[in-house]
């Protein structure tokens, strides 16, 4: 479909596809849509900021991992030096995800908008924009339970049956050991392969501050570094800070980090509305509280690079369709990737946290 700006006896006209029109604003406004769903999550915003946004081909995502170290021992002159090779390098194969978002207009809209198709335009990228961030947000933190499913298992479309990103919830299980493939190997098997989890039992300010300091140093421990990142349930947070003012009687705050925060041990301690109750495995009505002890370093946002939020085309190369019975075009925004992890040993969550302290 294309709009024609000036008469038809003018000698020039300029015509303007639809297609191209909304191919061309989603590319010049692709930067902005990737950065717009990190900024509605602290975990997506630390791998846009620290480049662990990549993009992979192949018929499946692989990611390297090394899960022993070479042995090292002294010698002395002459001695015989060992020429063994170590067994400890596999790759974690992490499946292709799919989703999109759909882009429509009526022809009454496109007619009623001639003067001002640009905004039209503009408006409804930015409505598929916002489906994304919230079909991402819920995919990462909630996986199958937020539609009355499993935290750990991939959310599945009811229409279709086909799976999203594996979640958060998944990459760091509060149960580590069942036996769950993550990656393709099991964490069961390879226990070198389990994140660190903790109960909580605190009924105190300085027994929770005790229990948080012990899952905290539990991930830093070893090489890689300590946490970046603490993401935690509003009610979680607001008790988390009000210990630690209680403790030290004062609060550090990044101002710079563009989310509600405070500073721990050089982590962002944000919250998040989606953060589920682990022990329970609930997204509402939440009994306990949850928190999330994240090494952003061992972890990428992998995505496609044909299909980091392109518009789908048929076979003739056109974006937009006609419904049979219908008088609109629609078109979708297509994404593909997922959401892979390399050590969880440097990460943890902490679950069954009380809801009131004193």
């Amino acid at each position: 479909m294309s709009v024609t700006f000036g008469a038809s006896s003018a000698p020039s006209q300029v015509t303007l596809n639809l297609d191209s029109l909304f191919g061309q604003s989603l590319a010049a406004y692709k930067k902005t849509l990737t950065d717009n769903i990190g900024a509605t999550n602290a975990f997506f915003y630390e791998m846009m900021k620290k480049d662990l946004y990549e993009s992979q081909e192949g018929s499946f995502i692989q990611i390297p991992l090394m899960y022993a170290l070479a042995p090292a021992d002294s010698y002395d002159g002459y001695d015989e030096l060992s020429t063994l090779p170590t067994d400890g390098i596999t790759d974690a194969i992490f499946q292709w995800r799919q989703c999109a978002s759909p882009i429509a207009y009526s022809e009454k809209e496109r007619k009623q908008n001639k003067n001002k198709i640009i905004d039209l335009v503009q408006s409804r990228i930015k409505q598929s924009e916002m489906g994304l961030q919230e079909y991402f947000a819920q995919a990462l933190l909630w996986g199958a339970a937020a539609d009355g499913g499993s935290l750990t298992a991939a959310r599945t479309s009811a229409i279709n049956g086909s799976s999203s990103i594996d979640p958060l919830t998944l990459l760091i299980a509060f149960d580590p050991t069942t036996s769950t493939s993550i990656g393709n190997i099991n964490q069961n098997t390879s226990t070198w392969w389990r994140n660190k989890t903790k109960t909580s039992a605190a009924t105190t300010y300085d027994g929770f501050l005790l229990e948080l300091d012990n899952i905290f140093n539990s991930t830093a421990l070893g090489t890689g570094g300590k946490p970046t990142q603490v993401l935690m349930d509003q009610i979680t947070y607001e008790l988390f800070v009000h210990a630690l003012y209680q403790k030290y009687r004062q609060i550090k705050t990044d101002e710079n980090f563009p989310f509600e925060n405070t500073l721990y041990k050089g982590a962002h301690v944000t919250m998040d509305d989606k953060v589920p109750d682990v022990y329970t495995g609930v997204t509402s009505a939440a009994t306990y509280g949850s928190a999330y002890f994240i090494n952003a370093a061992f972890f990428k946002l992998i995505y496609e690079k044909e299909s980091d939020f392109e518009l789908l085309k048929d076979e003739n190369g056109k974006s937009f369709q006609k419904p049979t019975n219908g008088d609109s075009r629609v078109a979708h925004i297509a994404w593909m990737g997922n959401t892979t992890v390399s050590n969880r040993r440097k990460q943890g969550v902490f679950g069954k946290i009380a809801r009131t302290l004193t």
